[in-house]
């Protein structure tokens, strides 16, 4: 056969690539870009061992053992191919060497049987010849009109049925589905192919066809579900939830803000109140003592002023106190309306930033539906291509491809959102900025509810509350073999449980909530996540990995979140290291604690200081979290037990500033509650010897102490009576 064409290699392997392709002028007939021509295929196979990608849709294509030869051919490009050819020849007068003669003359026909062009006298040859009979119906005139308006469907009824693979004098008749859809002759029935699955090709191209278009239907239907109404909701919907969510936010902190600001007016005319007061009585008794001097004798003048002298004093030393304890008050409104202040522009700076990040992924969904949008207009334009054919060739070589890559697309189509972050994941603190009168709170004599926990787990050693009555338990399984996370509600029943972290040896498991849905938590020896308590996931990092500095062989002992600034801190055993990361789980900072703390076994944050128990030390701390170097602040007082081996295992703290901690000894548990700085202690109670994490809950009746014993399954709720 002449090779008057660049294209005839593409008559024996494949489809066009997407080099290839640029010659071809008609970009709407092109097919999905996944297959290669022969010499790109010989280029391509040359550095690969067993697959090759597309270069735009990177389906994966298995290459056959006895590499390009063993492709199938692709009849549809050919037909492209073949259309291009007689387009370019019928706009141009071109010179090409005639396949009948071997001279260079102008093309005047194209013979679908010889598979090349011929001049004007080998075509009326072809046409009038006897010999040449069964090539008339496949001979093409270029100058008439039939070829002027011949489409790639018109082609496909003038090319010849494609030859046998094996005996290729032999004109092919079935398809051999077991050798993917390959044509051969009948002869091949009873020999290469005996008892393989053959198929009458109008038959399976019927079938084919038919799959194809229920594929087209059910996929037009979920693009449009997907790609037209769901981004579109989602984004509108994101939008006015943060603009009405941003509104509520704006208006609590103003009425918060004049709230403050009517206080620290309020507390002004107090003091001058006060001192008006002050003046009013100097005077009073003043003038009463000038009354009786007026009365007595010249010789006890003297005794009455000094009696004035010893009551002046002792009024100034009087209102004194008060003026002194006014002016502190006044300076702690002022510095919490500060920290308010400094407090607000955070949160909403950390609102616009999760307003971009979620932005961010609406963009990303809206250019993968754009993506899918283009490749299930190029599918249609060559399914539609096909199906229009009657060629039953193209349709079996074509249609199951088509239909791969349409399952492949809808597949695409029913992949779910990625989860946006709402504003419900943005807190305040508001324990912070406590306005009111501090009023003076006492744990109850007795536990005011005792709550069962129906789950067969043991050895608790972290326990959080949400703040609307979510309970978040953690610890390591009876075996000692795993992790578990649980989530109760008031009443001890379940609502999720999580068993995390199997087959290392004792993982012991501590958490915190970190916001109203997500629980910060820590495993040994060194893993860290956030856990979802309404749809129980679980993200996770190794410690060792995101810190270079973590040595080999430390664990972590304890965690603690702070709400404000939405960071989570980490501490480890026997380090004054304080890891801190923020909500997403990135690694920001090493907080180090003062040299006097042995090691952290447990922290809080609380009014933005640090609240350390040092277990092994037997002592407990404030400390700063500015900066990289904490300070101390103070420490709590060590509580009159009748043993001196207590040490402090846990600790907490209510909205009016008293703190709470866990005293224990080998056989007996306390909780001693302080005042706001630990230097006075309020109240000492005895507790279940088996007590080993405790929190504050905010309930309906108001705050209750929630005390969760080791491995007896029990909590006790304990009431926190407030007194004016």
């Amino acid at each position: 056969m002449a090779t008057a064409s660049p294209w005839n290699d593409i008559d024996d392997k494949f489809c066009i690539c997407s080099i290839c392709l640029e010659q071809l002028k008609e970009p709407k007939q092109l097919p999905c870009l996944h297959r290669y021509c022969k010499d790109c295929l010989n280029s391509i196979i040359q550095g690969t061992n067993d697959v090759i990608k597309c270069p735009e849709c990177r389906e994966e294509i298995q290459i056959p053992t006895n590499g390009v030869d063993g492709f199938k051919t692709d009849f549809y490009s050919k037909s492209l191919v073949e259309y291009v050819q007689i387009q370019q020849s019928l706009t141009s007068d071109e010179v090409r060497e005639c396949y009948g003669c071997s001279k260079h003359l102008r093309v005047a026909a194209y013979c679908f049987k010889c598979n090349d062009f011929l001049c004007k006298d080998c075509h009326n040859f072809h046409v009038t010849n006897k010999m040449m009979k069964d090539h008339q119906k496949h001979t093409l005139s270029l100058e008439g009109i039939e070829a002027k308006n011949i489409t790639i469907e018109n082609l496909a009824s003038m090319r010849d049925a494609p030859r046998c693979h094996i005996h290729l004098e032999e004109m092919a008749k079935l398809y051999c589905d077991t050798c993917v859809n390959l044509p051969i002759c009948v002869a091949c029935v009873h020999g290469e192919h005996k008892g393989h699955n053959l198929h009458e090709v109008k038959a399976l191209a019927k079938l084919k066809r038919e799959e194809l278009t229920q594929k087209l239907k059910t996929l037009g239907e979920i693009n449009k579900d997907k790609h037209e109404i769901a981004p579109k909701q989602a984004k509108e919907k994101l939008i006015w939830n943060v603009s009405i969510e941003k509104e509520k936010m704006i208006k609590m902190h103003h009425e918060k803000d004049q709230k403050l600001m009517t206080k620290v007016q309020d507390t002004e005319g107090r003091r001058q109140q006060v001192e008006q007061e002050k003046q009013n009585t100097e005077k009073k008794i003043f003038d009463s003592l000038q009354t009786d001097m007026e009365h007595e004798i010249q010789g006890v003048k003297k005794k009455y002023e000094d009696m004035f002298r010893v009551k002046k004093l002792e009024l100034t030393d009087t209102f004194k106190e008060r003026e002194s304890s006014l002016e502190k008050e006044l300076a702690k409104l002022r510095e919490q309306r500060e920290r308010f202040e400094r407090d607000k522009k955070e949160l909403l700076e950390l609102i616009e930033k999760q307003l971009i990040e979620n932005m961010k992924i609406i963009e990303t969904m809206s250019q993968h539906f754009d993506n899918i949008k283009k490749r299930f207009e190029t599918l249609n334009v060559m399914s539609s291509s096909i199906l229009a054919s009657d060629n039953d060739w193209s349709a079996v070589q074509c249609i199951p491809d088509m239909c791969t890559a349409a399952s492949n697309l809808m597949k695409d189509l029913k992949m779910n959102f990625p989860k946006l972050t709402t504003l419900t994941e943005v807190t305040v603190n508001y324990k912070r900025y406590s306005f009111e009168k501090p009023s003076v709170t006492k744990i109850s004599e007795k536990f005011d509810k005792k709550i069962t926990i129906t789950y067969p787990y043991q050895n608790v050693y972290g326990m959080t509350c949400s703040g609307d009555g979510t309970i978040a338990i953690s610890g390591i399984t009876s075996n000692g073999r795993a992790s578990f996370i649980l989530v109760i509600d008031m009443n001890g029943r379940m609502l999720k449980e999580e068993i995390l972290n199997t087959g290392n040896s004792y993982p012991f498991r501590y958490c915190e909530y970190l916001s109203q849905h997500k629980v910060a938590t820590v495993c040994q020896p060194k893993e860290i996540g956030l856990y979802d308590v309404r749809d129980g996931s679980y993200i996770k990092k190794n410690i060792s990995a995101v810190i270079n500095s973590w040595p080999k062989g430390r664990n972590v002992r304890c965690v603690a979140t702070d709400p404000v600034k939405h960071h989570i801190l980490v501490g480890a055993v026997n380090s004054r290291d304080v890891y801190v990361f923020n909500d997403q789980l990135k690694y920001l900072h090493i907080l180090t604690l003062p040299e006097m703390i042995k090691w952290p076994c447990n922290i809080t944050v609380s009014d933005g200081h640090l609240l350390v128990c040092d277990y092994d030390g037997k002592r407990c701390f404030v400390t700063t979290m500015d900066g990289l170097e904490s300070k101390l602040v103070g420490e709590f007082m060590t509580p009159n037990l009748k043993e001196n081996k207590f040490g402090p295992r846990s600790v907490c703290s209510d909205k009016n500033g008293f703190v709470y901690v866990l005293w224990k000894s080998s056989t007996q548990c306390y909780i001693v509650q302080y005042n706001h700085n630990g230097s006075q202690v309020l109240t000492t109670k005895k507790l279940d010897e088996y007590a080993n994490a405790f929190t504050v809950e905010e309930t309906s009746q108001g705050e209750k102490l929630l005390v969760a014993t080791q491995n007896t399954r029990t909590a006790y709720l304990y009431d926190l009576m407030t007194e004016g």
